[in-house]
């Protein structure tokens, strides 16, 4: 499975320190001195502001309203209620509050503070940046407020603007370390990597325990690769603050990235148990799992992590899809593929793996039309992605269209002529039987490296399929010491079988099939091996097994027809036969049987044609070019190779 959503490194997307709140909070909830009020009034402010400062908004909401409906024209009072709506929920009546504060009181900076934080939390960025720079004009010694501007600016994308406030903070307060680490994060955002990691350590000097800065310079050490420096400055912002969220999915990551898998687990596990919402964190337990082969655990991650944000990304959508697929949920890996897609144009992250996804789900349905349509989308849009072409030329080989798969491998192996791409491309060659593209191939691969076991195999295929036995023989029996795997039993099973060298073959194709089921070659040359024995009704079923797996099996298609004959079966047989030629049109040998069934059957045109379809796929094809001799088809004058 190729990594498509990576373990995030949150650098930017941090929430604002909780050492750095709005100026309106120390006016609000802890103020020495009351504002000169009567004295119900005066109780009613001290009890409201109370319940804020015991974290208790809702209850503080009723006297801080009883105590604005007598003092009207007091701006804390007004200030303390608009902070007590925001806090228990009511956005909207403290926007109402603040708006008509503001409106009464322009040029009262307290008020515009509290706005811009009211639109924070309303995700109102533009509003948040307006009301923070009145703010700051009209308190220009507040370095609080500088701070919350460039919060704020940096939010909106605006990061040259923001590190300038930052800037401006430290210039009046140059203890503020908020913004100090900010500073950091936003050089690091600009690429300014040196400066940010400088901006970050003095953070670190003049405020050894603030978590943040530790959290955030382990971010840079981890960007410059450092992994070992990375871990160490989160475990330490972890001892400074235990439940640092961020802090634990990063050391994740780390442990993730040095192959750790089983304490990436643990670490994401403490990211959560931190902050149970956390999407990321769900998401990377999820890649982790998936590493640990622990399939089950990896998808309920993944499945918790878009539960959190359905719409947050790509990445785990893609993750998702290849779970399900790999636990056989084909229709759910379609939708999650589906999902990737369209969360691509929305977070950016486009790549094609998700339509190579989307193509292995339809495949998998058998969908083939709709797996070519989705790669031929993708390799439209990604004309260079080399992944995409070759998963391009895999649909296509699978509707049976070689000369277009053939098209796309070749592209794929001029864009990047990696073994891989080479390999599809000789696969295919020989499947069309042009062993003189395919040969080249094969033979390059080993060349360069002689143990590959994908291009050996091939290779030997082709020869079987030339009748160069041996050549296979030669290729695939292992020298001394050596144990040859089943792959290499087969084929070796399989040329000996047409050797008619049964004592040889039919035990080591009977340990193939009993050893590995998947080798569908070799148990039809069994099954044709219990044929030419006499065993005909052994034979029918065991190639009926072959055909069960894989209905479109050539080989088995081939043999089941010539088992069919013999039993006296002949329609079925033809059929049989027929469908052997469907599955496999290159293929001489299907022509050539269901000619002599023709023949036999005194259809004798139509045998000629079946004949000569023979020699044309093959013109070293003794067999059917005898026939057409017998038949005294013109076809006979075509000279031998």
């Amino acid at each position: 499975m190729t990594r498509a959503g990576v373990l995030v490194l949150q650098l930017l997307t941090a929430p604002v320190p909780a050492a750095a709140p709005p100026p309106a909070a120390p006016a609000v909830a802890a103020e020495a001195t009351a504002p000169a009020l009567p004295p119900d009034a005066e109780a009613l402010y001290k009890l409201g502001t109370a319940f804020l400062a015991q974290g208790q908004p809702k209850r503080a909401v009723t006297p801080l309203t009883k105590l604005v409906d007598k003092a009207p024209d007091v701006v804390p009072a007004r200030l303390a209620l608009a902070r007590a709506l925001r806090l228990s929920g009511d956005t909207e009546k403290a926007r109402a509050l603040l708006d008509t504060a503001i409106a009464a009181f322009p040029e009262e900076p307290t008020l515009r503070s509290e706005r811009g934080l009211l639109a924070r939390v309303l995700d109102e960025t533009d509003v948040a940046i307006t009301q923070y720079s009145v703010a700051a004009e009209l308190s220009p010694n507040d370095a609080e407020l500088r701070f919350n501007l460039g919060e704020a600016l940096q939010r909106a994308a605006r990061v040259d603007d923001a590190i300038e406030a930052y800037r401006e903070a430290l210039k009046l307060d140059e203890g503020l370390t908020s913004a100090r680490v900010n500073l950091g994060k936003a050089l690091a955002e600009k690429g300014r990597l040196a400066e940010a990691k400088e901006t970050l350590l003095k953070a670190i000097e003049r405020a050894p325990l603030d978590a943040e800065a530790r959290y955030n310079l382990g971010v840079l050490r981890m960007r410059e690769n450092d992994l070992a420096g990375a871990m160490g400055e989160y475990r330490k912002a972890l001892e400074l603050q235990p439940r640092h969220a961020s802090a634990h999915n990063n050391l994740g990551v780390a442990h993730d990235e040095l192959g750790q898998h089983a304490q990436a687990v643990e670490a994401f596990k403490k990211a959560i148990a931190a902050e149970p919402k956390y999407a990321e964190a769900h998401f990377n337990l999820g890649l982790a799992y998936f590493r640990l082969g622990d399939n089950a655990r990896a998808t309920k991650s993944f499945e918790k992590a878009l539960l959190l944000e359905p719409r947050r990304s790509s990445g785990p959508y893609t993750q998702l899809g290849h779970l399900y697929l790999a636990q056989g949920k084909k229709d759910r890996a379609v939708e999650a593929f589906k999902r990737a897609l369209a969360a691509s144009g929305d977070d950016g992250l486009k790549t094609t793996e998700a339509h190579q996804g989307l193509a292995r789900a339809y495949l998998a349905q058998g969908r083939v039309d709709d797996a070519v349509a989705t790669l031929k989308t993708a390799v439209e849009d990604f004309p260079k992605d080399v992944g995409a072409r070759a998963a391009y030329g895999d649909a296509l080989k699978a509707k049976g269209d070689l000369d277009g798969a053939i098209a796309q491998y070749e592209q794929s192996v001029a864009l990047s002529p990696t073994p891989e791409a080479r390999l599809a491309l000789a696969e295919a060659y020989a499947l069309m039987r042009v062993g003189t593209k395919s040969q080249p191939l094969y033979e390059e691969l080993l060349k360069e490296d002689a143990s590959h076991r994908a291009a050996k195999l091939g290779l030997a295929d082709l020869y079987l399929a030339m009748g160069r036995y041996v050549e296979v023989e030669a290729l695939l029996t292992p020298r001394e010491g050596e144990e040859a795997d089943t792959a290499a039993l087969a084929r070796l099973g399989i040329m000996h079988s047409r050797l008619q060298r049964p004592d040889k073959a039919l035990p080591l194709l009977e340990q193939v099939a009993e050893k590995d089921p998947a080798q569908l070659d070799a148990r039809a040359e069994l099954g044709q091996l219990y044929l030419r024995g006499g065993d005909k009704d052994k034979a029918v079923r065991v190639l009926g097994d072959v055909l069960a797996t894989e209905p479109r099996h050539p080989l088995g298609l081939l043999y089941l027809g010539q088992a069919l004959y013999a039993l006296g079966k002949t329609k079925q047989s033809e059929k049989s036969f027929q469908a052997a030629v469907q599955v496999d049109p290159n293929a001489a040998e299907p022509h050539n049987a269901l000619g002599q069934l023709l023949e036999a059957s005194g259809r004798l045109d139509e045998a000629k044609k079946e004949y000569a379809k023979a020699v044309e796929l093959q013109s070293n094809h003794t067999d059917a070019r005898a026939a057409l001799q017998r038949l005294g088809s013109a076809a006979a004058a075509a000279p031998a190779p």
